[in-house]
């Protein structure tokens, strides 16, 4: 009987090993990724040794990974058995993922660097299911190339307005360097540069040679005092450019850099600054203008019209560039006004008030026999609606009284 319970729990314990794979028995099984499928959390991972799992569509595995300090590493995922295309997330101890790879065919590899902290290492099918095998491997830091490299600030600016332009030398190694010597160049029609200062890289009391600016074109030198050196990545220079005219202005400067008499020539990378025009400056016109009808006040210049409607009380403001312009106040049935204002920038102008005379039914600038005659052929009717004059709804002999009142009048009535 007891034999027989010993082959049993081996039986138990070798069905739970092919279903975990090789590694570590899962310490939980319940969570629910967003799409469906079961997290199993299993035992925290290590650096080069070699784990086993097993996911499919509806089972997913996630490996702890403690980094004491900062570390660059690999993670490498290759299916055992089964037709498994893997992918490997890298997720916080939140379970929030912070980058992955995806996998091809049988293998996938996430390379990745990380500060100290508490993270998951996750496995999941892209496709298929099946046994994988993971290793985890501390790599090199990658050797990065020294360059550098101008920034705008801002990059983008209005014509009369100024960026300041910042030259940073980028992966400085360990070494340092001793000096360094950048030859700027810009387009003048379009930039005017000044105020050229070292911003502190090659440590204190630096020895800076400046050629220029001139023609658009400038050179910076630099070199450290009494032995010092730039031995971190950072801001080498700065200085002003002024937007001159609209367009896209480039500012370029190339870097050599010297570990101690030797010049080098690293990658520079330009920058770009981008001017507008400046918007006009603008202005205000307001006033009053009378009339029984609904008047319209337009602003006219040699290549736009504004226009406003005035309030029931005649009022109106309009709001357009600096500079001069011809105002109409026109209203159907009515002399219309003019005047000539000029416009102020920050100004509020404001015409003096003025009553529209009625009966100018026709439009044509004068109150004549033809108007009246218009009043007559359409009495006691609505319309047209500039022959009435009161805007009561009705043609009759109230509008004809009005009409009347201005006969002979002729416009534009001259508006100040």
């Amino acid at each position: 009987m007891k034999l027989k319970s010993m082959i049993h729990i081996a039986m138990l314990l070798a069905m739970l090993v092919g279903l975990l794979g090789t590694g570590t028995p899962a310490q939980a099984l319940g969570n629910t990724s967003s799409l469906g499928a079961q997290i199993v959390i299993r035992s925290t991972a290590f650096w080069d040794a070699v784990f086993s799992g097993t996911v499919n569509s509806t089972r997913y595995e996630r490996w702890s990974l403690q980094l004491d300090e900062s570390e660059y590493f690999s993670v490498s995922v290759t299916t055992v058995t089964g037709d498994l295309t893997p992918d490997i997330y890298f997720l916080d101890a939140d379970g929030n993922e912070i980058t992955h790879a995806a996998g091809t065919l049988s293998d996938g590899v996430l390379n990745t660097n990380q500060p100290a902290g508490t993270y998951f290492v996750q496995v999941q099918p892209q496709t298929g299911g099946g046994t994988y095998s993971m290793s985890i491997r501390k790599t090199e830091a990658p050797v990065l190339d020294p360059n550098s490299n101008v920034v705008l600030n801002p990059a983008n600016v209005l014509v009369g307005e100024s960026s300041t332009a910042t030259v940073l030398l980028n992966n400085v190694p360990e070494t340092g360097y001793a000096s360094a010597e950048f030859t700027c160049s810009y387009n003048p029609a379009l930039l005017e540069v000044s105020n050229i200062a070292e911003s502190g890289l090659f440590g204190t009391d630096a020895v800076l040679a400046i050629n220029g600016p001139q023609n658009g074109l400038f050179i910076v030198a630099i070199a450290g005092s009494n032995g010092q050196k730039a031995v971190t990545s950072g801001a080498v220079f700065a200085f002003s450019v002024k937007a001159l005219a609209a367009g896209q202005a480039e500012v370029r400067c190339d870097a050599r850099v010297s570990a101690g008499n030797s010049l080098t020539s690293i990658t520079s990378t330009p920058a770009t600054l981008g001017i507008t025009e400046a918007p006009p400056a603008q202005a205000t016109l307001t006033g009053t203008v009378i009339a029984t009808k609904g008047v319209i006040v337009t602003l006219i210049d040699q290549v736009s019209e504004t226009s406003a409607a005035a309030d029931a009380n005649g009022n109106f403001s309009i709001i357009a560039p600096a500079g001069s312009y011809t105002v109409v106040a026109s209203a159907p049935g009515f002399l219309k006004a003019q005047g000539t204002p000029t416009l102020t920038a920050g100004v509020t102008t404001t015409m003096q008030t003025i009553t529209l005379l009625a009966g100018d039914i026709d439009g044509n600038d004068v109150i004549d026999q033809f108007d009246a005659l218009t009043i007559g052929i359409n009495y006691n009717a609505s319309s047209p609606a500039a022959a009435d004059l009161n805007n009561d709804g009705t043609i009759n002999v109230l509008d004809l009284e009005m009409l009347a009142a201005n006969y002979r009048q002729s416009g534009a009535l001259a508006w100040q």
